[in-house]
């Protein structure tokens, strides 16, 4: 009996693990709304995923993209925020009102369903590149100095020819 219940804790701890989000994976397409409550998806177009599961650091990235977004190029970046375990009646009244005054747009995981696999870490933004919707990497980015850095480095990258305007939802 000890056995089976040693067992069972092992899986258990082992077991958020297994199902996360890695490298090599594909990603299936999706469609969920914006701070405008308009479809923001995730589509063969998006090239950058970037993903904030807590306040702070959606607050981090927030911030520095209402100083930059009218400078940087969005296009290709699926921006998105699991909100689900804000209180409804919080998110509705006060959060969301203040996300519509955002220089750029925000998918909304409002259940939380849609990224309940996707990589989290307090404090870190998950940053995913993905070509095709095949995730190619995932990193994390901890502090307003490595959006910045990320940022600097998306731009200096050549840009590939885009019949489309490309843009995932920005």
């Amino acid at each position: 009996m000890k056995i089976l219940v040693l067992l069972m804790i092992i899986l258990i701890a082992v077991a958020p693990s297994s199902f996360a989000l890695s490298s090599g994976e594909t990603l299936t397409a999706f469609q969920i709304q914006n701070q405008f409550d308009e479809p923001a998806e995730l589509n063969k177009d998006t090239k950058w995923i970037l993903f904030s599961s807590d306040m702070n650091t959606a607050k981090m990235l927030s911030e520095y993209l209402n100083e930059n977004a009218s400078k940087l190029d969005l296009g290709g970046i699926l921006i998105i925020s699991d909100i689900s375990k804000m209180p409804g009646l919080v998110s509705k009244m006060f959060a969301i009102p203040k996300m519509k005054k955002y220089n750029f747009k925000l998918a909304l995981d409002k259940t939380g369903e849609t990224t309940k696999d996707w990589p989290r870490k307090e404090g870190a933004l998950t940053v995913i590149k993905v070509s095709d919707l095949k995730v190619d990497s995932i990193q994390e980015l901890v502090g307003k100095e490595s959006i910045q850095t990320f940022f600097a480095d998306k731009k200096s990258e050549p840009k590939p020819p885009t019949p489309s305007s490309g843009a995932a939802a920005n």
